[in-house]
Order: C-alpha cells, then sequence, then structure tokens
C-alpha cells in the first residue's frame, strides 16, 4: 500500500485487441481459404480439367497420344462429349490438318512442274475449293479441237499419282477465251470447253484407272477468265483446263 492509505496500481493496459490477435486472424483467413481451395479442387470435374490442359498443350504445337485420352490433334477450339463418362475431345474444325496437307499437295505438284520443265504450261494454286493445277490448253489439245495431244499424257499420268494418293475428289474444269467457235463438232464455247474435260477424264479413268466416283467434269466456256481477253497472249492463258483437287468437308458433329 502507499503511503497515503491509496492502493498501488500497475501499468495501464492498451484499450483494444493484443496485436498478436490481428496476426492470428489473417493467419486462420488464410487457412480457411486454403481449405476452400483443397475442397474445390477434389470436387472438379476431371475430365473437363484433362481437356482443357490438352487443348492448350495442342494450341502451342504439340501433340502427345494418350489412348483413349485425346483422339485428335488440333489448333482451334475443341469441346467435350455430351456423355461426361468418356475421355474422348471431340474435334470442331481441322483447319491446320488441311492446310498442311494442301501445302504438302502443292509442293509435289511444284516438283512435278519442275522435274518435266512445264513451268510456262502449268502451275499449281491453293484456293479455297482447294488445290488447283491449272494446265494451259496448247499443252492438251490443237486449237478448236477436243482430242488429247501425245504430250498431254506426262502431264496426265502425274496427275493420277497424285489423285491416287490423296483422298480429295477431283473436279476437272475446261476454259476458252473469249473467241467464238462454231462448227458441227463444237456448236460452241461450251461444247468445246466441256469435251476437253471429258476428254481428261475419261483417260484419267480408262488409261489410269482413277475411280470414277471421284472425277466429275465440267465446262466453263470463257465465263471464269483469269486475266482479261485483250490480247492473244492473255487469250492463251484463258484456254486451260483445271484439275480441282477438293477440299473435304469440315467433319461435324450431329447432335
Amino acid at each position: 500500500m502507499s503511503l497515503d492509505g491509496e492502493d498501488e496500481e500497475g501499468p495501464a493496459a492498451e484499450e483494444g485487441a493484443p496485436a498478436w490477435m490481428a496476426t492470428f486472424g489473417d493467419m486462420m483467413s488464410l487457412l480457411l481459404t486454403f481449405f476452400i481451395l483443397i475442397l474445390s479442387f477434389a470436387n472438379m470435374d476431371v475430365i473437363k480439367f484433362s481437356a482443357a490442359v490438352g487443348s492448350l498443350r495442342d494450341a502451342f504445337g504439340t501433340k502427345q497420344v494418350d489412348p483413349g485420352e485425346l483422339e485428335a490433334f488440333a489448333s482451334t477450339l475443341v469441346r467435350l462429349s455430351d456423355d461426361q463418362t468418356t475421355r474422348v475431345i471431340q474435334v470442331i474444325d481441322l483447319p491446320q490438318r488441311l492446310r498442311v496437307a494442301e501445302a504438302d499437295l502443292k509442293r509435289r505438284i511444284e516438283l512435278m512442274i519442275a522435274n518435266h520443265e512445264l513451268e510456262k504450261l502449268v502451275e499449281a494454286e491453293e484456293t479455297p475449293r482447294g488445290v488447283v493445277v491449272r494446265v494451259r490448253g496448247q499443252l492438251l489439245f490443237e486449237p478448236g479441237s477436243a482430242k488429247l495431244l501425245p504430250g498431254a499424257y506426262v502431264v496426265l499420268r502425274e496427275i493420277a499419282e497424285l489423285v491416287r494418293d490423296v483422298e480429295n475428289d477431283v473436279s476437272i474444269e475446261g476454259h476458252t477465251d473469249d473467241s467464238p467457235i462454231r462448227t458441227r463438232e463444237f456448236p460452241s464455247n461450251w461444247h468445246l470447253s466441256a469435251d476437253r474435260a471429258i476428254a481428261a477424264l475419261e483417260y484419267l479413268v480408262g488409261v489410269e484407272g482413277i475411280a470414277a466416283e471421284r472425277l466429275s467434269a465440267a465446262g466453263f466456256a470463257h465465263q471464269k477468265p483469269i486475266v482479261p481477253n485483250d490480247t492473244p497472249a492473255h487469250r492463251e492463258e484463258n484456254r486451260r483446263v483445271e484439275f480441282v483437287f477438293q477440299r473435304p468437308p469440315l467433319p461435324t458433329r450431329s447432335g
């Protein structure tokens, strides 16, 4: 006791909770968040997670084949089957694969052209319809004729080899310039262009043994020029037969 009879008092206590309680509270909040996160991972749809990881991996240009897991490689979006028990990714689109296949086909055609020194008479082009082999008419036919020249067989044999090696259907399309023709055999440019396409088709089927159901023939007369019909050189360029390796329809998923 103090000399004046009053009780001694200790040091004054700080107001509010002690400082360590704030740290303890933060730690407990973090632990709670951590365990909630663990619980959410435990309930994750593993199938969707695996699919998403596979899609990202493929999008960056790599491919991993796990039987029963990934069905195909694609650089575009994929979607899951409605059956959540399956682990197969359904591919919506395969544009990258198509581009690679068509670029390879075009390179093969260009190699064939170079090997036979046909750069001035044959060319290859990638189009929205597929790869087109464009052959000048003078290599295949005499003027005003639909009878194949002997020199045509070299190109047609090479085209037949390409057709055998791919799955594409091929459209054979005849074109003329705008100079009118009116003979007993060919009353118009329509008849001449169609007969030239048919002559090429018949050679591929009858001589080279290409399945007829893979081929079609059409005549366009002078309606689809690639350059204006304003000079003899341009008219010569427009007289042509085109072999269109048609792009296959993209796979679709019913339902």
